[in-house]
């Protein structure tokens, strides 16, 4: 059970085509696709490696948390984290996009209200 960095970072903007032109222009990431979601309303920023560094999507509602929506890391040990997290009372939200996007998830918010979520590149457990 790992945590081995941060995977990327999801930023929530009412003006994507403004946020996607700083993180191109000024950063120097490139736009990307996501795998699965609309275009129109999502951008993966990349680096030269073709990581997705940061996640833009336009904010969905009032509700969102604010302009940084999560953190995201990639882990090992999913089916460790999952028992933890519950065994200690958190509720979590899971999500396995492998068959889209190679990865299975767990959502989870920390005390003040920061979603976290963890992505497992792995098979899962047999």
């Amino acid at each position: 059970m790992t945590i081995g960095r941060i995977d990327h970072v999801n930023i929530s903007t009412s003006d994507l085509a403004a946020t996607v032109a700083f993180f191109r222009d000024m950063l120097g990431l490139t736009p990307a696709p996501p795998p699965g979601m609309d275009p129109a309303l999502n951008s993966w920023m990349v680096d030269d490696a073709g990581n997705a560094l940061v996640h833009v999507n336009t904010r969905e509602a009032v509700s969102e948390p604010g302009p940084i929506n999560h953190v995201a890391f990639a882990c090992s040990g999913y089916d460790d984290y999952a028992a933890r997290l519950r065994g200690a009372g958190h509720e979590i939200r899971e999500s396995d996009l492998r068959d889209i996007a190679g990865v299975r998830q767990i959502f989870v918010f920390g005390p003040e209200g920061t979603r976290i979520e963890l992505n497992f590149r792995e098979p899962p457990a047999p």
